[in-house]
């Protein structure tokens, strides 16, 4: 049995499983409310229902004076829907609203889906569960090396599970450990969430994203969390790749373009030849600039006005102004153009 849920101020409303606590089904719905312990210890889920009924799920340690009590004031992480419920509650209105965390975490999974790709999944413990927006990025350290800034992959709505994709580039030291020494259930700091790359939830333009390489993940991340969100309007990614089999979850994209109505997916090559370099591990700044010119002339063939979209591009720093130029000049305003400006390549 479900329930709806809507929430004040804002207004947004989404559905709770009877089996699952008001929390939880927020975030699995996308939507950023505070909290921190999601254990019941630490009150920063507080809400108020305001009309409804409910049940506490466990016990906690976290408690309301008597006043808040008859008020109606509950934790979220221990509360779970009873019926359709109104609840006065705060939401992270952006950035600014994202506490600084730092978090240790356990190796949880290692995806080798291609000789020079890992996917790394993380996993915080329960009661210190990551909050963050979908795009930002996190300050990864291991086994004493210096930290390694690195973009989430994952969505927002299941913080617990943490996921990055990992180029192997020859000589560097973070990439080589991880490929070669990291073990399952190795400890991991994380510290973060930064960034400013995150979806503008109050438009309703079209979306265009743009991705190059493992610039997908960040991507990957915002995609996710609109799917999460469920949001109507018209999806398009572009995901370009220096040379064939680079678009290492091609697989995936695919799953959302035959799952999802409004969402299509265009994978494009650059120069590359098979056997080639990466951009990311090539030395040569002129390829990737030729690989976005080459992914921006794509989009505007597909949208010559763009004058009623939002962009979110990632792509390597010697790429960014040739896109960004052609792309403005067909019509594309400054400020519905959102760029991932993390140095990653």
């Amino acid at each position: 049995m479900s329930f709806r849920v809507r929430l004040l101020p804002s207004g947004k409303e989404f559905t709770a499983e009877k089996n699952e606590t008001v929390l939880e089904a927020a975030l699995r719905s996308g939507i950023a409310l505070n909290y921190s312990c999601n254990t019941g210890t630490c009150g920063g889920c507080g809400g108020r229902i305001k009309s409804g009924q409910i049940r506490e799920t466990r016990q906690h340690d976290f408690h309301f004076s008597d006043a808040q009590e008859a008020q109606g004031h509950v934790l979220l992480c221990v509360t779970a829907a009873q019926s359709d419920l109104e609840i006065e509650v705060k939401e992270a209105g952006g950035i600014e609203d994202i506490p600084l965390q730092q978090i240790p975490t356990k190796v949880e999974q290692m995806e080798r889906i291609q000789d020079d790709i890992m996917i790394l999944h993380l996993r915080t413990p329960r009661s210190q569960t990551l909050r963050f927006l979908a795009g930002q990025h996190l300050s990864l350290a291991i086994a004493g090396m210096p930290p390694r800034n690195k973009s989430l992959a994952s969505c927002p709505c299941n913080a617990m599970h943490l996921q990055f994709h990992i180029r192997r580039v020859p000589g560097d030291q973070f990439s080589e450990y991880v490929f070669t020494h990291l073990k399952i259930s190795e400890a991991v700091m994380i510290e973060g969430p930064w960034g400013n790359f995150s979806l503008d939830e109050s438009s309703r333009r079209p979306i265009i994203f743009v991705a190059y390489e493992t610039g997908f993940a960040p991507i990957k991340s915002i995609i996710e969390h609109a799917i999460a969100l469920e949001l109507d309007q018209p999806l398009h990614l572009y995901w370009m790749a220096h040379q064939p089999g680079n678009h290492y979850l091609n697989n995936l994209c695919r799953s959302w373009l035959d799952a999802l109505d409004n969402f299509s997916y265009t994978a494009l090559t650059g120069e590359g030849l098979s056997g080639e370099p990466s951009w990311e591990t090539s030395t040569d700044p002129v390829a990737g600039q030729r690989d976005m010119e080459a992914a921006a002339a794509a989009i505007v063939a597909d949208h010559p006005d763009l004058s009623g979209f939002d962009v979110y591009l990632t792509a390597p720093e010697s790429g960014m102004d040739g896109i960004i130029k052609l792309l403005q000049q067909h019509g594309l305003p400054e400020r519905q153009l959102h760029l991932d400006v993390m140095k990653r390549f």
